[in-house]
């Protein structure tokens, strides 16, 4: 009996130890968030802000394609000749 519990007490010290040391870490952090429910909130917040986002960022790529279709109608257009300073 008393080498099972010399065997034991190691044992449980390597896991305890063990499980300390994951807790502290990222995979800790994820498991802590998920059993006190505040995952599926925080993830679906910054889902939310992500999509707000990729809307402001789709609306200023339009704007800069419009920006693009007139510039390249200008440049389309060219230039008046009597506007065109002549060479020297």
């Amino acid at each position: 009996m008393e080498g099972i519990l010399a065997l034991s007490i190691p044992i449980i010290s390597i896991l305890t130890f063990g499980a300390i040391f994951i807790s502290r870490g990222p995979i800790g952090q994820a498991m802590a968030r998920r059993l006190s429910g505040h995952s599926a909130d925080d993830s679906s917040d910054e889902i939310l802000e992500l999509r707000e986002q990729v809307e402001l960022l789709r609306t200023e790529i339009g704007d800069v394609q419009e920006r693009l279709d007139f510039a390249e109608r200008l440049l389309a257009r060219g230039r008046d000749p009597e506007r065109i300073p002549e060479a020297r």
